[in-house]
């Protein structure tokens, strides 16, 4: 990237709605080629922002840089990118080879390359069997996996991807994910694919942009918004289970660092790390993937510390048992969104427990934690100040 002007990407657009700032002051940049997801809530700015990249939403400040050329003021039309929409819109009396090649047709194209063009896409995502239907004649899933291949045929530039595949069945999402990352791939076009599933849009993405509120929280790839969160936000939104959030005081003894949790210390048999050093004899907070909280009885640890806890749920997933407990720790709140528990059961941490395991809500246990595993948040800011 080291062209100002190449790639797609906005810089430092705002877009203010009804008062509201919707985008503040967002900065993205996808290289060529490159399957960006965008990733956040409903209401973050997901959509404005492909909007925005599209031409269908005026910036009130700000730059859109497309390909390389500055597109802030061209029409939708003038900017070579196909979008796709939660809902698709088809043309109700054409059928579905008719919806998936009229914008080629539109074009100009000849009509032989069209046809082999939307013979080749329909085998792709298996809509061969239904070219000759017409839309209402189509499941809502169908309908959408139509709305896909329009887009995808057109091979632009740039794909503009929202929720593409909100409508289909869990059995289809999948398979058709599969064959858009295959079809853009393939293509080398840039892609924008936005979602709220943080599942799907880890599964897919070069790299991930987490959206909260209208700004840019981080910029990552997957693994980097998995393994080093910039925030509490990043933390509790990225990885399933979510992480668990446990209020804790760093402590320093015999120039060895540790934390409090309740009566309970959990060594982190270290020197304390520079980046906190600023902050012993404060409060932090500790963030516990699941992978990193234990069955106790399943193995001997001995870095790791006991905590009694109290099991509020059991998922049964097949190979594990996906445990959620409450320790006696006040829950931890993120941008006024409260992250891991409430106030009358505590705190709550995630762990993988045995399928065989014989354990249901209610019951009293302990689980096994280790300090050398926690990522260490500022309590009061949020923002991360070290990852193991």
């Amino acid at each position: 990237m080291g062209d100002p002007m190449s790639g797609t990407w906005l810089k430092n657009v705002t877009v203010i709605r009804d008062g509201r700032q919707v985008l503040r002051d967002v900065t993205l940049r996808a290289a060529d080629g490159e399957l960006l997801v965008v990733l956040g809530s409903s209401g973050s700015g997901k959509s404005t922002l492909l909007r925005v990249l599209a031409g269908l939403n005026q910036v009130g400040s700000g730059t859109v840089i497309i390909n390389g050329r500055d597109v802030t003021k061209l029409p939708p039309g003038e900017r070579r990118v196909a979008m796709v929409f939660e809902t698709s819109a088809l043309i109700p009396f054409l059928d579905v080879s008719r919806n998936l090649g009229w914008g080629l047709r539109a074009q100009r194209l000849p009509d032989t390359e069209v046809k082999e063009r939307v013979k080749d896409l329909a085998r792709q995502l298996r809509l061969s069997r239904l070219l000759p239907r017409r839309p209402d004649d189509l499941s809502t899933g169908e309908r959408g996996l139509v709305g896909i291949g329009h887009a995808l045929v057109q091979r632009p530039d740039v794909f503009l991807l929202d929720e593409p595949l909100a409508g289909l069945d869990a059995a289809e999402r999948p398979r058709v994910r599969q064959e858009i990352v295959h079809i853009v791939r393939s293509l080398g076009a840039t892609t924008f694919f936005v979602t709220h599933d943080q599942a799907e849009g880890l599964a897919v993405a070069d790299r991930v942009a987490l959206l909260h509120d209208g700004a840019v929280v981080q910029v990552g790839t997957p693994r980097e918004l998995y393994e080093r969160p910039v925030d509490l936000f990043a933390a509790g939104f990225v990885g399933t289970p979510p992480i668990g959030l446990l209020p804790a005081r760093l402590v320093s003894a015999g120039g060895q660092a540790a934390f409090t949790v309740g009566n309970r210390t959990l060594p982190l048999w270290r020197a304390v790390p520079p980046p906190l050093r600023d902050h012993v004899g404060r409060e932090v907070v500790l963030g516990l993937r699941a992978e990193d909280v234990h069955d106790p009885t399943a193995g001997n640890d001995p870095d790791s510390v006991a905590l009694a806890a109290v099991v509020r749920e059991v998922e049964y997933t097949g190979r594990r048992n996906v445990v959620t407990v409450a320790v006696g720790a006040p829950p931890i709140t993120a941008r006024g969104s409260e992250v891991s528990g409430d106030k009358s059961r505590g705190a709550t941490l995630r762990s993988f427990f045995p399928p065989r395991s014989v354990i249901r809500p209610g019951a009293a246990v302990t689980v096994a934690v280790k300090a050398s595993s926690a990522h260490v948040f500022d309590a009061v800011t949020g923002r991360a100040l070290w990852h193991p």
